[in-house]
């Protein structure tokens, strides 16, 4: 039989058919900066699995199923317009160890609650685990207590419990309606992130109100009134930001308190909470005052406030610990989210020349810190990794400016790129961005002088000035990804790369680590992310947008004779 197609028509679609199997394999090949999700999330930290995260709201460890449950803000709409239609939710996740993590599912919609004065975003809140005394709960389940969005755009506290042991909050009480409304801020607009725990034979809340902290008081966890009945009952910045200047500062957000044993035995109440402190040269973070609660419940500060991490990019973090303020906490488990509403959504690129479309999942979390409260009322952070989760794959212990370590056998050279002279010591090209260093230097004289580190990925950089002898340090970085934001500018690229000092000098934030004969530096560096520990529990946090998954590690020093000890782990469950 003779054929119906002719020979011209079979080889041009032989033609086409081969063209396409060509591009199919180039692009499986070399996937571009566009598509390449693998390397844009984290390989250790939590991190949002699609659309847009920021707050943590509670960390609750969950006895009967012997993990924690954790909750953080999510929106479906993505990174572009994160307080798009959709609205945010509260995603649920879960971990035993604090690197891998359960799928990622709606513990609380973002639209809910009674058909008229329902919510239509759900903002941060937290959850209540012994619910004893609150109306209508049965079989103890937690109840979570958190921000709305009303019909007309105001905020509202609303709460609703658990039927699966913290997996979802579904039952809205009072008919899902609010519990408490914006008539009571005292600002009359700023009315969220409502903190609640059990005080003697109530419940407290408190609850973020521009300029004040309002705290209210229910016998039942539904019906909720003044905590000071013959005052304003409210907690004002000259008690949360003691010490320090509010004017500019506005508004507090994510009020968390809880009680801890210091060091020395003493039990104090702690009270956190997101703010910045321009004056001081602090963009916004989380800070943390030490203090006691008077007879009505309303806090009083003991200590001048101070920043729980000195970094750009370490904001509504939250803890672990009793519900029951009375209950105290030796230790608290913590975890921040990785980033900073002045450049997270303006837009960010994928690639280096800023030329790809602009990326909708964004959503990453630090580290998670074991807090303790020193006998003077300071905070001391250290990774909660255990020895079996990190495994040792490089280590050498006679580096110095005469034996330098580097990926091309250098010879010892000096270093300029800090304008001043500085003896090379390490310089490693194209590790894996994600690992545990940690940087031992000893040998060091008391003439003073600078440890400069810098991790450079492409273009991009972070770079790190220590002052030897007053524990001061400078933090400096540029990201290529957040130029030409989604208006055309460069303000969030700026805004990363000047810091609050200017002419891209970025940060300078004090250690308060005196010792001058040796210092541990350790860095945990993800995808995301750049964490700086100090031996003496303080912190430094702060994000990244590269997505090439390697990072070139360099160490110099004004000091001739200092030696460095380098250390570099996997982070593995």
């Amino acid at each position: 039989m003779e054929s119906k197609y002719s020979p011209l028509i079979l080889a041009l679609v032989f033609l086409i058919l081969f063209f396409v199997f060509i591009i199919k394999n180039e692009n499986a090949n070399n996937p571009s900066q566009k598509t390449n999700k693998v390397s844009v999330s984290q390989t250790f930290h939590l991190a949002s699995h699609k659309g847009w995260s920021n707050d943590l709201q509670t960390i609750v460890w969950n006895q009967e199923k012997n993990y924690y449950d954790i909750y953080f803000l999510h929106s479906v709409d993505g990174a572009t317009d994160p307080f798009g239609p959709n609205g945010q939710d509260w995603t649920h996740t879960t971990t035993k160890d604090f690197i891998t993590y359960s799928k990622q599912e709606t513990a609380i919609p973002a639209k809910g609650g009674d058909p008229k004065e329902g919510w239509h975003s759900a903002w941060t809140g937290s959850v209540v685990t012994d619910s004893q005394g609150i109306s209508g709960i049965q079989n103890e389940e937690p109840v979570a207590y958190f921000t709305g969005l009303m019909d007309d755009g105001s905020q509202a506290i609303y709460a609703s419990a658990s039927n699966d042991k913290g997996a979802s909050f579904t039952n809205s009480l009072k008919d899902g309606k609010p519990l408490l409304t914006k008539e009571q801020s005292y600002n009359g607009k700023d009315f969220r992130d409502p903190y609640v725990f059990h005080f003697k034979d109530k419940l407290l809340m408190y609850v973020a109100e521009g300029n004040a902290l309002g705290v209210y008081q229910s016998q039942d966890g539904i019906n909720w009134t003044k905590a000071d009945s013959k005052g304003d009952s409210k907690i004002l910045p000259e008690t949360f930001f003691k010490g320090r200047n509010w004017q500019d500062n506005a508004p507090i957000e994510c009020p968390v308190l809880k009680t801890m044993t210091t060091t020395d035995g003493q039990d104090k109440q702690v009270l956190f909470f997101g703010a910045k402190d321009t004056a001081s040269g602090e963009t916004t973070g989380t800070y943390y005052t030490v203090g006691h609660l008077d007879g009505n419940g309303l806090f009083i500060a003991d200590t001048g406030t101070k920043r729980l991490d000195q970094g750009s990019d370490y904001y509504g973090a939250n803890f672990t610990g009793s519900n029951r303020i009375e209950e105290s906490n030796h230790n608290l488990i913590s975890l921040g989210w990785v980033g900073n509403w002045n450049y997270f959504t303006s837009g960010i690129h994928s690639d280096q020349e800023a030329k790809s479309d602009f990326l909708k999942t964004i959503g990453f979390y630090a580290t998670p810190r074991q807090l303790q409260l020193d006998k003077d009322g300071i905070i001391q952070s250290a990774p909660l990794y255990k020895n079996e989760q990190l495994t040792l794959k490089n280590q050498n212990g006679n580096i110095s400016s005469q034996r330098p370590l580097t990926s091309d056998n250098r010879k010892p050279w000096i270093d300029k790129s800090h304008n001043q002279n500085a003896n090379g010591l390490l310089d490693l090209a194209e590790k894996n961005s994600a690992g545990y260093y940690q940087l031992h230097f000893s040998n060091i004289k008391k003439e003073g002088g600078y440890i400069y580190i810098d991790i450079w990925q492409g273009s991009d950089y972070v770079k790190i000035a220590y002052q030897i002898t007053s524990g001061t340090y400078q933090v400096s970085a540029y990201a290529a990804e957040l130029n030409n934001s989604m208006d055309g500018s460069q303000t969030a690229s700026s805004y990363y790369y000047d810091g609050l000092l200017g002419n891209g000098q970025g940060y300078k934030a004090d250690s308060h680590y005196k010792e001058t004969d040796n210092i541990t530096i350790t860095l945990i560096t993800d995808n995301r992310s750049l964490e700086i520990f100090f031996p003496n529990g303080q912190t430094y946090t702060l994000a990244r947008f590269n997505t090439s998954g390697r990072q070139d590690v360099k160490v110099f020093s004004t000091q001739k004779d200092l030696l460095l000890n380098l250390k570099i782990y996997d982070v593995h469950s």
